[in-house]
């Protein structure tokens, strides 16, 4: 399996596109659906669907643009329906956006895209439908879980509480599993264990 991020947007959004036996899946495509798609095309690969760790405006700004190109399903937490379809709740700074394309919500614990399956862990904290997805050992932790840092809570439905209760599961996981961050470089559980003072 190849895991490709691409960097997108004026948030600096990590997008990760996961390759595997032609199937293609999308992560947090927030900005930048040109150079998605000029990614993706070059692969031979069809693409599968696109996963959405939560529903900030720069984690999925481009999400419409690829679902018309693609009609590909797109999976997110129905307690982040408002923040991904009302303005009003999913603004900041002049910067917002929404998805209209239809949302399948997630109600397991798994999700198959073709030949990729990944392990939901519901995470909420950063907003009240925050998730990471978990294939194999690589954990995709949206807006969590940061190198060295976690997600904010100050915006709509966000909750420190819940954060801190979401970091618990966290510490469960594998010592050696690697985090792909919604924002900022790549780490390990095991290297948040010991450096993250919000898993201390």
């Amino acid at each position: 399996m190849k895991i490709e991020r691409l960097v997108v947007g004026p948030e600096q959004t990590n997008c990760y596109l996961l390759i595997n036996d032609g199937d293609l899946v999308i992560v947090d495509p927030g900005a930048g659906a040109r150079r998605i798609i000029d990614k993706i095309e070059s692969y031979d690969a069809k693409v599968q669907g696109i996963l959405l760790t939560h529903g900030h405006f720069d984690h999925i700004g481009a999400v419409d643009t690829l679902y018309n190109k693609y009609n590909c399903k797109i999976y997110a937490s129905k307690d982040d329906e408002k923040i991904l379809t009302d303005i009003r709740y999913n603004s900041y700074f002049g910067e917002s956006a929404t998805v209209t394309s239809p949302v399948t919500w997630l109600d397991s614990a798994s999700v198959s895209l073709g030949n990729l399956q990944f392990d939901v862990i519901y995470s909420p904290g950063h907003t009240s439908g925050s998730v990471m997805y978990r294939y194999g050992n690589c954990l995709f932790s949206g807006d969590t879980l940061f190198k060295e840092s976690v997600g904010r809570t100050d915006l709509y439905s966000g909750s420190y509480s819940q954060l801190l209760q979401s970091l618990e599961v966290i510490k469960e996981l594998p010592y050696d599993m690697v985090v792909f961050p919604g924002h900022g470089f790549e780490t390990t559980i095991g290297e948040e264990l010991k450096n993250n003072p919000f898993l201390q």
